[in-house]
């Protein structure tokens, strides 16, 4: 298209405009240009009414283009009318396994998702009567990626476990282009390339670089006024009111009583003349200076300027942009801008009318097209130059005919959304995560990955953005989706299937953890469901072996009671008592580590003595002596101790109900404690007369002194 003259054609409410461009080296060059108006009303609000009419007018201006161009005609780019386009916001989730980073193909199958939403969403803004399926889907703008709950601006390359990408898509009703196609078969043309008047204006008079800002482009013509919204590099919105230029026309002829073509020509004059002079549908000739028209004008003027503030304030949220734009032959309205800047609440510098000096890089026909009325037609050819046309084509998608318009070209994408083939299908997506607690903790099993899709056109695989022509088949086998994340207990709490080996009381056992599955015992093979909550008590402790083979706590003893020195009191004494590998494991039995391999016993623990309590309770301290290689404890403050008025050894035991008095002498401990406190009574054994004793390796007596630490011997003989 680039490399031979174009005929570009904008066929507007009240005249036709026609250009034949070529590439320059500065850019676009426009060789030639014809504007005519239409004879009658065959358009209204620019849709076609009258196909012979608006066909005439669209003939005599290529027969004189084609005459000064030296050119034979055919081709043509064209654009739909602003109020024909219907926009609709569409949404897209999708979960994600947080495991690998997103694809491209990923976020332009989850932007398509967006657009089907779009789609589906489309019969909520249709009028009465109308169907989505005779609308065309003809593009889309990316407004907002969120990932995690963060916007971003670019999503490729992201891990994450939910992305969102929110869209604005266009659709165009089928009718708007059989009435252009009609125009053009009776005129011999072949349409190559169908834009439509917003886009193609806002091409020109807002290029990307400035589209971070937010600004309101208004193409205001004969019929309808189209507005466009910009911000943050994106085109956020395109909407039209129901109004334009020919309301002016008509509050002139209201007030002066003129033929509508009349007003036509009185409207134009009043930019540049100080004074107009016409010819009522009386037949008087009147003479009206400027300001006299200005003023009949200028309820209609605030009409329009009203009605385009409003649309515009919705379509953004309630506030006013940064700038308005204004651009067509009705914004040469008097008054115009400063009607809406203040319908705005904007200062009047920030509305303005850009005419032909607002578009860069294209040369020629300035006498002809130099207002802000060029801007929709050198748009629309701008836009065929640079391929952000509709391109159309019919293909075949799983054997049935579609009918395509998409911007630049076509691809498997734009032929699967107007197929109505869900994207979401296509992608196989990742199975549902389970999501389990384990000892408090939140664990996630991510499902398995789906099977893409199977695209082939023309028999030959190929990807979503595969470009299709005229007639190609494509074919579609749907993906399948990956399984849902599954496991048991073992796999998500790994020492719930360790073993552990004990003997207990000269019997081995192999012992599990205890586990409990949402309060009830569970083996380490259950299958686990979403949600469940899973307690792994691994067998550490002593306590923890006894408890697992059903043993009551060895800690729990009986309640003594006793009166001590005439007040009554009470102690707790074990029942039994716990060896670990030979070794007494003492009051904290329960807390002792336990291995595989190790022996543990259970005894019975020695009766409570009037030594041991004599030890806790009398007040007195005790030192530590080795009798015949045996360590005994002895009173060292002097104790005695009188059980039921009898004198009791360290080594008698006590029974409840016992009436013990405790006394404290203030004389250290000599030997003689020490036999009492070691049960040695003084009866000499069968064929034994004498007691020999020692302390630390020398002779000892009765009374004499020991301490702590010292190491004694006796020996009868």
């Amino acid at each position: 298209m680039s490399g031979r003259p174009l005929l570009t054609l904008d066929i507007g409410t009240r005249k036709v405009a026609g250009l034949v461009t070529v590439t320059g080296r500065k850019g676009l060059r426009i060789v030639a240009a014809e504007v005519m108006e239409h004879a009658t009303r065959a358009m209204l609000d620019g849709q076609i009414h009258d196909v012979a009419a608006v066909a005439e007018v669209v003939a005599r201006i290529v027969a004189r283009l084609e005459k000064r161009t030296g050119e034979s005609l055919r081709e043509v780019a064209v654009a739909a009318a602003g109020r024909a386009l219907r926009t609709v916001r569409g949404r897209a989730q999708r979960q994600l396994s947080g495991l690998t980073q997103l694809s491209a193909d990923d976020v332009f199958s989850l932007e398509l998702e967006a657009v089907q939403a779009a789609q589906t969403a489309l019969s909520e803004v249709l009028r009465e009567g109308e169907r989505p399926q005779d609308y065309h889907y003809v593009g889309h703008s990316v407004t907002q990626s969120v990932l995690d709950g963060f916007p971003l601006t670019h999503l490729v390359g992201q891990r994450g476990s939910a992305a969102e990408i929110e869209v604005i898509a266009t659709f165009l009703p089928r009718g708007v282009v059989d009435s252009l196609q009609a125009v053009l078969e009776i005129c011999n043309l072949e349409m190559v390339a169908l834009t439509l008047e917003p886009i193609a204006a806002l091409s020109v008079a807002v290029p990307e670089s400035m589209r971070h800002l937010n600004l309101a482009l208004v193409d205001i013509g004969a019929g309808t006024s189209d507005i466009a919204l910009t911000a943050r590099g994106a085109v956020l919105a395109y909407d039209m009111v129901p109004i334009a230029g020919d309301e002016i026309t008509e509050a002139l002829s209201e007030a002066f009583l003129l033929d509508f073509n009349v007003g036509e020509a009185v409207k134009r004059k009043t930019g540049s003349a100080e004074s107009v002079t016409f010819t009522d549908i009386l037949g008087q000739s009147l003479v009206k200076s400027r300001a006299e028209l200005v003023e009949a004008m200028q309820p209609a003027a605030r009409r329009l300027a009203g009605q385009i503030a409003r649309r515009i304030l919705a379509l953004n949220g309630g506030q006013a942009p940064q700038a308005v734009l204004l651009v067509g032959g009705g914004s040469l309205t008097p008054g115009l801008t400063e009607y809406v800047a203040a319908e705005l609440g904007l200062p009047h510098q920030r509305v303005a009318v850009r005419g032909r000096d607002a578009i860069a890089g294209v040369e020629g026909a300035r006498n002809l097209l130099r207002g802000p009325d060029a801007i929709t037609p050198i748009g629309i050819a701008v836009a065929a130059r640079d391929h952000s046309t509709l391109g159309f084509s019919y293909v075949y998608v799983n054997g049935g005919g579609v009918r395509l318009f998409r911007p630049g070209r076509l691809t498997v994408a734009d032929a699967l959304l107007a197929a109505g083939i869900s994207i979401r299908e296509l992608q196989g997506s990742v199975g549902k995560g389970l999501t389990v607690t384990v000892n408090g903790q939140l664990r996630m099993v991510p499902g398995t990955f789906g099977k893409p899709a199977r695209i082939l056109v023309n028999g030959e695989p190929a990807g979503l953005e595969a470009p299709v022509q005229h007639h190609d088949r494509i074919d579609v086998e749907p993906g399948t989706p990956g399984q849902p994340g599954r496991a048991t207990v073992a796999e998500v709490a790994p020492e719930a299937a360790e073993r552990l080996t004990v003997t207990l009381d000269g019997t081995v056992h192999t012992l599990a953890p205890l586990v409990t599955v949402n309060g009830e015992p569970s083996g380490p093979d259950r299958e686990l469901r979403d949600n469940d909550v899973v307690v792994v008590r691994p067998l550490r402790t002593v306590g923890d072996v006894l408890a697992a083979l059903g043993y009551d706590d060895p800690s729990t003893g009986e309640v003594i009671r006793y009166t001590l020195n005439g007040s009554p009191g009470s102690i707790v004494w074990p029942r039994r008592t716990v060896l670990v590998n030979g070794l007494s494991a003492g009051a904290d039995a329960l807390e002792m580590p336990v291995h595989s391999g190790d022996r543990l016993e259970i005894r019975d623990h020695p009766p409570l003595t009037a030594g041991e309590l004599a030890e806790r309770l009398g007040g007195g301290r005790a030192i530590r002596i080795r009798l015949n290689g045996e360590q005994y404890k002895v009173p060292a403050g002097g104790l005695q101790v009188m059980v039921n008025g009898l004198p009791a050894g360290p080594s008698d035991p006590l029974r409840a109900e016992d009436q013990i008095v405790v006394t404290v002498r203030d004389e250290p401990p000599i030997f003689a404690n020490l036999l009492v406190a070691a049960g040695v009574t003084p009866t000499p054994p069968p064929g034994k007369r004498q007691l020999v004793m020692r302390l630390n390796g020398q002779e000892a007596e009765f009374v004499t002194p020991i301490s702590d630490g010292d190491d004694a011997e006796i020996e009868w003989i």
